[in-house]
Formats: structure tokens, C-alpha cells, sequence
């Protein structure tokens, strides 16, 4: 009899945690496996690559949050009694603490018991795992590169946690960063990385880059959300320097987020308009990356940095701001630079790759022995390694 598994997670929207889940359910063998996703904010651009035997399931809470007074009058004029039952649960859980949110089990409906409860993001993901999944191995990925509940929500979130019988980190440096930061976590804590499956993103990368053409000249790539961890905007501070010492480059940023505006009043404050290149989110980056002379991945912080990684399997030379993340599998010098977090940094590194062409040959070396780590085989072994437990 096939093991009944659920994912939960916000959205499949274009970004990092969402490719590492996809890329999860497009490797787990069906045959042993009946898996169901359930989404609580929207579908998104990488739900039409979900394999056939993903069931989806999909609660759409965005009307149960908002402006106390608002969010009741319109559910009511709405009918939305689902909605409404849920704010008022939301209100209770802020009167009797966490265990108010198990009063929402039956207007899920969810009949039935699972073999295994993966919330692939903490937060409100994890406490629906926790209260609602009827379940008794339930297990929460962690993604982030820094440790961010505020003080004030530790004890929530102990008590969240108290519910899981793992907490996986994609990194070794990001399970020690939990484990100095949740006292009594050790023993909870399991270091998964996320998949990379060369083969799919070496296929991509055949396609187009949807009538954008890259320059002829030296083209630099950076993929992120635009928000201040990220540092998209010192992409830009690079570039002016770049030009202002004589390189003749284009740089494209793929993502969205809070920072655009900013970024965008840099770009026009340099006169960078020929130079700098908003693409905006993109789910197949692979042609961008393939045709790219350079990589840049400017994050101030990264728990594993999977762009990196896929530029690697695509042999295209990265300059890698340095975090905890990046370091367990860059090499300096020998499949990508490792460069200081700033602008200053940044520049050196691009400079270095222009300038140095052994080096530059050198990182356009294949890659197949860093990337075995991250293959769909070794990683599904640890993750059923997981569920069987159950």
C-alpha cells in the first residue's frame, strides 16, 4: 500500500524554495507514494510543471487577514463563512494561545491520516502541519540564511516545533546557526540540501530567452529577489564603477520584490539605463545563465544559494558574495570566486574574471564532482530516509 504524504506550502510562485519543492515532488517515486500539496495563498507560475499524480489542494486564506472590522463585514456580505470562521479562530488563538488553532481542523475537511506531514516553510505553513494535519511524523524545512523570529515569538515558536519530529536545514552552516539559536534543537536538527537536477536545467537552457538578446560583449547575470538581503542593489553600485573605469557591460537582474523602485532610481541616478537591465521574475533563468560570461550573485546572506549552484552545472564562471551557504561548496579560484559582500568586493571579483583568462578558463570547468552532492538520487534517499521513519 502506497505511504500517504502532504506538502504544504504558500504558493509555487517563481523563487527559490518553491524551485527546491518542485523540484522534490517532480523526483519522489509514485509508485510507493500518494502525495498531496496543499496551497494557502495561490497557485503560481510553477504549478503547470507539477507531475500528474500531485494532488492539489488549495484553501485560499487571503480573505481571513486584514483589518479586523473590514475582514468580518466583507465575509459576511460575501458569504465567505469559511473565511470568517477562520478569523474568528485567529482572534481565539490570540486569546488561549496556539491550541485555539486546532479548532480548524473540520473546516479544512482534511479526512485523511498521513504517513508523513512536511510543511516546507515555517511559519503559518508549519502551524497548519502542526494544529491542523492529522499526523504523526511531521517534519518542517528551514530555508533562510539568518535566523529571523523576532524574540517576542520564540516561545510560539517553541511550542510550533514542540509538534515536529524534524527540522531540516539545506545546509550544515544553517543547522548550526538553529541549533545556537533553539536551545534543546539538536537532536530534531537534519541537514538536507536542496536538489539539482543538471540534466532538466542543461535541457532548459536550450530554450529562449523570450526575444530578449544578450549584448555580444561582456554580459554579467544576477537572480534574486529585489529586497535589501539580497544586495540586487550593489549590482548596480558595481556596474557604475565598471563603466566609469572603462568595461563596456551589461548587467540583467532577474527577480522582483520591495526593492525595485529603489533599484530602478539608482539605475537612472548612474545614467545606467544602456547597462542595467530589469527582467523582471522569470521561471526558466537557465538560457540567461547558459549565456551569460558571468554569474553574480550579490546575496548578503544565503542558507545554500541554488542559482549558484545551477550556474555551476551550466558551466558559467560565478563571482559569489561570501556567506554561510555559499562556502560549503565554492572553492576559490577553483570553481568560483568567493568575494567580499560589497561593491568593492564585487568589482574586484569581476575585474579578476576579465582580466585573468586562466582563471576565467578554469571556472568554466565542469563541475559534475560538486554538483553529485545535490543530485535527485542522494537527496530522495535522505527524504524517504524521512518518511519511512513514520
Amino acid at each position: 500500500m502506497k505511504k500517504k504524504i502532504l506538502f504544504v506550502n504558500g504558493h509555487l510562485n517563481v523563487g527559490g524554495v518553491e524551485n527546491s519543492l518542485l523540484n522534490v515532488l517532480k523526483s519522489i517515486d509514485y509508485d510507493n507514494y500518494e502525495v498531496d500539496l496543499i496551497l494557502i495563498e495561490e497557485l503560481g507560475d510553477y504549478a503547470i510543471e507539477l507531475p500528474n499524480e500531485v494532488n492539489i489542494i488549495y484553501y485560499d486564506l487571503s480573505k481571513a487577514f486584514g483589518p479586523i472590522k473590514q475582514c468580518i463585514l466583507n465575509n459576511i456580505k460575501e458569504r465567505n463563512w469559511f473565511a470568517l470562521t477562520l478569523r474568528f479562530i485567529f482572534l481565539l488563538e490570540k486569546i488561549v494561545g496556539l491550541r485555539a488553532l486546532s479548532i480548524a481542523k473540520p473546516i479544512f475537511k482534511l479526512q485523511k491520516k498521513y504517513d508523513c506531514a512536511i510543511a516546507y516553510r515555517v511559519g503559518i505553513c508549519t502551524e497548519f502541519v502542526g494544529y491542523v494535519v492529522n499526523c504523526s511524523n511531521k517534519i518542517t524545512w528551514w530555508h533562510h540564511g539568518t535566523y529571523d523570529i523576532p524574540q517576542n515569538q520564540n516561545k510560539r515558536w517553541l511550542k510550533v516545533l514542540s509538534k515536529f519530529d524534524r527540522l531540516i536545514a539545506v545546509s550544515n552552516s544553517t543547522k548550526e546557526m538553529l541549533n545556537d539559536n533553539i536551545p534543546g534543537i539538536r537532536q530534531k536538527l537534519l541537514t538536507i540540501p536542496n536538489i539539482i537536477n543538471v540534466d532538466e536545467i542543461q535541457q532548459k537552457a536550450k530554450e529562449s530567452m523570450n526575444a530578449i538578446n544578450f549584448y555580444d560583449g561582456v554580459t554579467l547575470l544576477s537572480i534574486g529577489r529585489l529586497s535589501p538581503e539580497k544586495g540586487m542593489i550593489n549590482c548596480v553600485h558595481s556596474c557604475k564603477r565598471l563603466v566609469d573605469t572603462g568595461y563596456d557591460v551589461k548587467w540583467y537582474l532577474i527577480g522582483e520584490g520591495t526593492e525595485r523602485e529603489a533599484i530602478e532610481n539608482c539605475i537612472k541616478e548612474y545614467n545606467l539605463e544602456n547597462n542595467v537591465f530589469l527582467l523582471g521574475a522569470i521561471s526558466n533563468p537557465y538560457p540567461y545563465i547558459k549565456n551569460a560570461k558571468i554569474y553574480v550573485h550579490p546575496s548578503l546572506v544565503e542558507s545554500l544559494s541554488i542559482t549558484v549552484l545551477e550556474a555551476l552545472a551550466l558551466n558559467t564562471p560565478v563571482i559569489v558574495a561570501e556567506s554561510m551557504g555559499p562556502k560549503e561548496f565554492i572553492r576559490h579560484k577553483e570553481n568560483g570566486l568567493l568575494v567580499d559582500p560589497t561593491k568593492e568586493g564585487i568589482v574586484k571579483g569581476i575585474v579578476c574574471l576579465l582580466e585573468d583568462k586562466n582563471i576565467y578558463k578554469q571556472l568554466k570547468e565542469d563541475k559534475s564532482e560538486v554538483l553529485s552532492n545535490y543530485s535527485p538520487d542522494v537527496i530522495m534517499r535522505k527524504i524517504y530516509g524521512l518518511i519511512e521513519v513514520g
